[in-house]
């Protein structure tokens, strides 16, 4: 599929003014080219503890900022034997049936590169439109790349060390809060921030914002100086309790979610939204241990634009 390695000249690097990643590898996996054998390994030798913890939230029906008339996630059961046993057979089984949509601010998933275009383009000089339409579905950047995810996770627990037990709707992260964990990161790393996002929640809107867009409401999130500091230090992808942009943003006016357009259009940096990080700040706190193994295994839908995922960390 034709691709360019530079942006048009209608203003797409007007706004951050780069292009990140793009033609950096001779392949279209972005940040997952930061993830080798070092990095698992890595991954592997911060486990001191033997202790699981998973980092997901459970899934719910409603959101708090959906603008949709159907459920984000509907759960029915379709069969459950009772008293019609087939014959010669004393068994009985259960199942259900799941659907959901994936992207929104309350269930725990990650996003492909396909999830995001910038006028008009997508990681890597891809046209958003010819890589992806509700008709022919995703052509590139799917969620492949994706599906194994191991590696070192740092967290770095942003509330907390403001000394507060979670940020509020509308507070964003700056760089100058990840600056001091700079020298514990190391290329291939995932850094997950916690910002108390399953503690206090955002709030939805019901109106368009002034620039003509659906705004996402008000939610903490990070600042996007924090996306280019961490693709400086070449990190695999970035995680959060939160939808990652915060909102109102500051760079609404060039994009609706500028930190998954820094993220994923120009550096090619998967992201990871709406963990639940309490235990794990618990217990990194408890062991005065901020490193672990982190893994990620989304579901494979080929041609997705991203999965629901149940995250790990071991400690």
């Amino acid at each position: 599929m034709t691709k360019t390695s530079m942006g048009p000249d209608d203003g797409f690097a007007a706004w951050p003014g780069h292009t990140g990643n793009w033609g950096r590898w001779d392949n279209d996996l972005g940040t997952m080219n930061l993830g080798n054998t070092g990095s698992v390994l890595r991954a592997a030798a911060s486990v001191k503890q033997g202790k699981a913890i998973s980092l997901a939230r459970p899934l719910v029906g409603e959101e708090e900022a959906t603008r949709w008339s159907d459920p984000f996630i509907t759960h029915e059961i379709v069969k459950a034997d009772s008293e019609s046993f087939e014959e010669g057979d004393l068994t009985q089984s259960a199942a259900d049936r799941v659907t959901s949509r994936v992207h929104g601010m309350a269930h725990t998933h990650i996003d492909a590169l396909v999830h995001m275009g910038y006028r008009g383009w997508s990681f890597n000089g891809y046209r958003f439109p010819d890589i992806v339409t509700t008709e022919n579905g995703v052509k590139e950047l799917d969620i492949e790349p994706l599906l194994s995810i191991v590696t070192r996770g740092i967290l770095i627990d942003v509330a907390r060390n403001r000394g507060i037990e979670a940020l509020d709707p509308g507070e964003a992260v700056q760089a100058d809060e990840i600056e001091p964990h700079l020298n514990e990161i190391e290329p291939g790393d995932a850094v997950i921030l916690r910002l108390g996002g399953t503690l206090k929640r955002g709030r939805g809107a019901t109106e368009k914002s002034e620039h003509g867009t659906w705004h996402h409401g008000t939610w903490a999130g990070m600042d996007t100086d924090c996306i280019d500091l961490l693709a400086s230090r070449d990190v695999l992808l970035m995680a959060s309790d939160s939808p990652s942009d915060v909102f109102p943003h500051r760079h609404e006016s060039y994009a609706r979610s500028p930190v998954h357009v820094l993220a994923e259009v120009f550096y090619g940096m998967p992201l990871v939204h709406n963990m639940d990080l309490e235990d794990l700040a618990d217990a990194c706190l408890a062991s005065a241990q901020n490193t672990f193994m982190f893994m990620v295994a989304p579901l494979w839908i080929p041609g997705s634009t991203g999965s629901l995922v149940n995250p790990l960390a071991v400690l």
